[in-house]
């Protein structure tokens, strides 16, 4: 009987062992106090910091946090983030230093969408829907491949140059393409005409510091025309992102 007294003893001292950790581990929760202006994203927060069993990125969780409340409110909300917001703010602008491209990315494939009209690119023989797959002899295709670093990549000071391997369709070869960068307009309006002798006809492309400015002009010049009304179009067909 003796023989299984020791071994009992100690299995039943690491039970005791383990039950006062969990009811100490389980009290220490339960003990966390709160300002009363703490929200509850602020409370979880703590909580997170001072329980979980590894180091917490709170910033990262706030910015991921912040994206989609945001995104709950209407389908035309986004949050945009602090290192994102220089390059928003640039679309907003007049005009930026860049190689005058509308862009999107399809199937980790940064694909032109269009040519801005006086931009550095324009006249230089690149085409709405050639593909960018390389950028200064590099590849530039795969998952790693986002807005913000195509932006950082094919912007920069005017009068550099930058070159681009273009995938164009019914082109067996890689066509190479040196821009140099320079000023990009970014207009608002990009169409004004007289649809009949008495009506005007504006479209707003998309919204910026001049739309204001470009849009009264456009409509007093249709006025002088003799536009007694107007029909104005404010469908974006941007469908990307300017560089």
């Amino acid at each position: 009987m003796k023989k299984f007294l020791f071994p009992s003893l100690v299995i039943l001292a690491i039970l005791i062992g383990f039950w006062i950790g969990s009811s100490a581990r389980a009290q220490r929760m339960w003990q966390f106090t709160f300002p009363p202006q703490q929200s509850k994203i602020e409370q979880m927060l703590g909580i997170m910091q001072a329980c979980y069993v590894d180091s917490v990125n709170t910033d990262s969780l706030i910015e991921v946090l912040a994206n989609d409340l945001v995104s709950k409110l209407d389908p035309h909300s986004s949050y945009i983030s602090k290192k994102d917001l220089e390059l928003v703010n640039s679309q907003l602008e007049g005009s930026f230093s860049g190689i005058g491209v509308q862009f999107s990315i399809q199937n980790d494939t940064v694909c032109i969408v269009s040519v801005v009209s006086g931009g550095p690119s324009d006249g230089t023989g690149i085409l709405a829907g050639d593909k960018i797959i390389e950028v200064d002899d590099s590849v530039f295709t795969g998952k790693k491949i986002n807005n913000e670093k195509v932006m950082h990549t094919l912007r920069g000071e005017s009068g550099t140059q930058v070159k681009l391997g273009i995938a164009r369709m019914g082109t067996k070869e890689t066509l190479y393409f040196t821009i140099t960068r320079g000023k990009v307009p970014t207009y608002s309006v990009v169409a004004k005409f007289m649809a009949t002798p008495e009506i005007g006809f504006i479209r707003v492309d998309r919204f910026g510091e001049n739309t204001y400015e470009e849009f009264l002009t456009a409509l007093n010049q249709l006025r002088w025309s003799g536009a007694k009304s107007f029909i104005i179009d404010l469908r974006s067909n941007s469908g990307g992102y300017l560089d």
